[in-house]
């Protein structure tokens, strides 16, 4: 297999790793799937999605090498449920020349063992989608958070009545919140605003963006929902 411009491997195509798989491939990368499991590879959205599907071991050395593994831009290991294999596998491809290894895990436990096997970074989507909901039960106006980094977050909220009808200048949003409006959704617009304009008005009906430090948006939450 020759090497493809910014092209990446999945290996294991459970719920997770198809997913990551179809949305590389629906941002325009070519992407290589690969799976033990013959089911999993007769998936027809799978198959439109990805350049090439392999069925073989991913913890074995042979069949990653017949890979050439080394050649993608990164691989993601995508075995959380099976904390050995994906150990095994981190170890392999990094043992074969790659450098960028995306990992994983069901918990920060493993996800200090896959670090410790030369994983570049672990995601965690259990952990993560627990959090969204558990935001979402506690504070219905929030529709949508996503810890970005351990300092910085961004949340998706319905505007405040307090902001309908006042711009983004006119609330000082940015200094009285300490946090950034990166986009709107309006009813009245068929796609979301992006880095809106100071002089943006809100409309009933708007959603916004905002990203900050996390105790910066805890605050403005609070204050209105």
């Amino acid at each position: 297999m020759k090497h493809l411009k910014e092209s990446f491997l999945v290996l294991g195509l459970g719920r997770f790793g198809s997913s990551v798989l179809k949305e590389l491939a629906r941002l325009g990368y070519d992407v290589v799937g690969a799976d033990k499991n013959e089911k999993v590879l007769q998936d027809e959205e799978l198959q439109d999605a990805a350049s090439y599907l392999a069925e073989g071991d991913v913890t074995s050395t042979a069949f990653l090498e017949e890979l050439n593994v080394a050649n993608f831009d990164a691989v993601v290991v995508s075995m959380g449920d099976d904390f050995e294999s994906a150990i095994l596998t981190v170890l392999a491809l990094k043992d074969l020349g790659c450098e960028t290894v995306y990992a994983k895990a069901n918990d920060q436990k493993r996800g200090r063992g896959l670090k410790g096997a030369g994983a570049t970074d672990v995601f965690f989507p259990e952990e993560e989608t627990g959090r969204r909901v558990a935001y979402h039960i506690a504070n219905p106006g929030i529709l949508q958070y996503i810890r970005l980094s351990p300092y910085c977050s961004g949340l998706e909220m319905t505007v405040p009545e307090d902001f309908i009808g006042k711009s983004l200048a006119e609330l000082d949003f940015r200094n009285r919140y300490k946090a950034l409006v990166v986009m709107v959704t309006s009813q009245s617009e068929e796609t979301p605003v992006v880095s809106p304009a100071p002089d943006y008005i809100f409309q009933p009906g708007d959603t916004i963006f905002t990203v900050g430090a996390e105790k910066d948006l805890e605050r403005l939450r609070r204050k209105f929902y």
